[in-house]
């Protein structure tokens, strides 16, 4: 047995301490980013959010090669970032310069190839962003690389609160799609002044051509398959803009948005400390036996939100957003069943980063993107925004999740049953509460009622018929969870940047 040295179990209390701070960070951040969705949807028309969906896909495209990935090889923590971090600094302002400028030039035609010129001052002020991202990535990865999540919480929610104060006032005056854009660079800002407090070393800009070379070998491979992430989870806002107008766009953004809430929350609990139990469980040779329990047991979870997500789809989104919103209700519920399922591939991503076997997850989206593209095309010119969710949803139950049970059932030594029939009692449960939730509001014209009641009547549904299951899985998860206070050698080098 592998002997875990004084070094390595303070390094891994501090990695799961981090981890742990970082999924409340996450979690508290999608939060009052939802609440600020809320309040703003009540202010601005759908297309207005349809012209920061078009903005905010350039800038992300912008930001995932501004860097061209150098920080990586900061944030790995086996170098030594005296002479790493000038020169990721360095290229890291260089790129993001270059991307901030191309995108402020390119605006008119980028908007133009999603149909909406309206979009541009919007992809104009946005792109300031990037240049603020650049200046500030070596010291939000010192910060990540030295287990600095506690105070990254506090600049984080003060970024995402100063956006809400931003926002508002902005919206009022009518400022439009602008108030989202410049709202979004001032708590840019704020994140910028914080990771400068609380960066554990400050570095200057600096170039040595051949750290220059080490850190691009690593990073631009990563930024590439980041890339590939980036726009299978985008590629529906390019061609929705192209085949409908920027109001179905902007609520499409917000159904996406409203959907995917759960499974962001879900998944950065679930990270807080997947990784590093995952990890030791390999290590010992377990992981495989156990793997099943942590599919049901997420699935538990999962499954019961997402059905009452699809069935109290129309008076959640009129009680969130209100009644100019509606349309928005079609999308959500075929999204709601995209939200399970990526829940469940995070999960099978984290089991194969806790096995050490990372190599092929650039395969599975390169998959998933080539079986996404052409089902939301059709989708789309079919069914419109419910289309689009429709296509997430099938490409993900059918290509994607047996893609990785498939590579997981080798790696792990299980079969594909033995990891997700844990998961077929939740999911027939959720279905039947999913189900109670919408009858039993269909004739309530009280769109809060409607939420409530059904909210309450779907979920006393769902606990009775799992109650045994669930008793037995909470007890299982609880007790393996308070095992990974330390992680295994070999554990801390898998763990990188998203």
């Amino acid at each position: 047995m592998t002997t875990v040295s004084g070094q390595d179990r303070t390094l891994g209390n501090r990695a799961a301490s981090a981890t742990l701070w970082g999924g409340l960070n996450m979690a508290l951040g999608r939060i009052v980013q939802f609440a600020t969705t809320i309040i703003v949807a009540r202010m601005l028309a759908p297309e207005h959010f349809g012209a920061l969906a078009v903005a905010i896909v350039v800038q992300t495209i912008a930001t995932n090669m501004a860097e061209l990935g150098a920080t990586a090889a900061l944030a790995r923590g086996t170098g030594d970032p005296d002479r790493i971090a000038p020169t990721v600094f360095s290229i890291a302002l260089a790129t993001s310069a270059i991307m901030t400028a191309a995108a402020i030039v390119f605006a008119p035609a980028l908007a133009a190839a999603f149909d909406d010129p309206a979009a541009t001052p919007v992809i104009q002020v946005l792109s300031l962003t990037i240049l603020l991202q650049g200046a500030g990535a070596v010291p939000s990865t010192m910060v990540w690389r030295e287990f600095l999540q506690k105070p990254r919480v506090v600049v984080d929610v003060c970024s995402v609160l100063s956006v809400l104060v931003l926002v508002v006032p902005m919206a009022l005056d009518g400022w439009g799609a602008m108030a989202l854009a410049w709202s979004r660079v001032g708590g840019q800002l704020v994140a910028l002044a914080g990771y400068w407090i609380i960066t554990p070393k400050r570095f200057a800009p600096g170039f040595d051509r051949t750290v220059a070379v080490e850190v691009l070998r690593l990073g631009v491979p990563l930024a590439m398959a980041n890339l590939v992430v980036f726009v299978t989870l985008n590629v529906d806002y390019l061609l929705i803009g192209r085949m409908l107008d920027p109001t179905a766009l902007g609520l499409y953004l917000l159904a996406f948005n409203l959907a995917g809430l759960p499974s962001a929350v879900i998944t950065s609990v679930i990270r807080a400390t997947a990784v590093p139990v995952f990890g030791r469980l390999y290590t010992e040779g377990r992981l495989g036996l156990l793997a099943g329990r942590f599919v049901a047991g997420v699935a538990y979870v999962a499954f019961p939100i997402s059905a009452l997500v699809v069935g109290l789809a129309h008076p959640m989104v009129l009680a969130f957003f209100g009644s100019r919103w509606e349309p928005a209700s079609v999308a959500l519920a075929t999204l709601g069943v995209f939200g399970a399922a990526r829940i469940l591939v995070e999960l099978f991503a984290d089991l194969s980063v806790g096995a050490g076997r990372t190599a092929w997850l650039f395969w599975v989206q390169v998959a998933w993107l080539a079986v996404l593209v052409p089902a939301l095309y059709f989708s789309i010119r079919q069914w419109g925004i419910a289309g689009a969710g429709m296509a997430h949803a099938a490409a993900a139950c059918l290509v994607v999740i047996p893609l990785y049970l498939k590579v997981l059932s080798s790696v792990l030594g299980v079969r594909a049953w033995d990891l997700l029939r844990g998961s077929i009692a939740p999911l027939l449960a959720a279905i039947a509460a999913g189900y109670v939730a919408r009858l039993a509001t269909m004739g309530i014209t009280e769109p809060w009622m409607a939420v409530v009641l059904g909210s309450f009547l779907g979920a006393a549904v769902y606990v009775l018929l799992t109650f045994r299951q669930g008793k037995q899985l909470a007890g299982t998860v609880r007790g393996l969870l308070g095992q990974g206070s330390s992680l295994p050698v070999g554990v801390h080098e898998m763990e990188g940047p998203a």
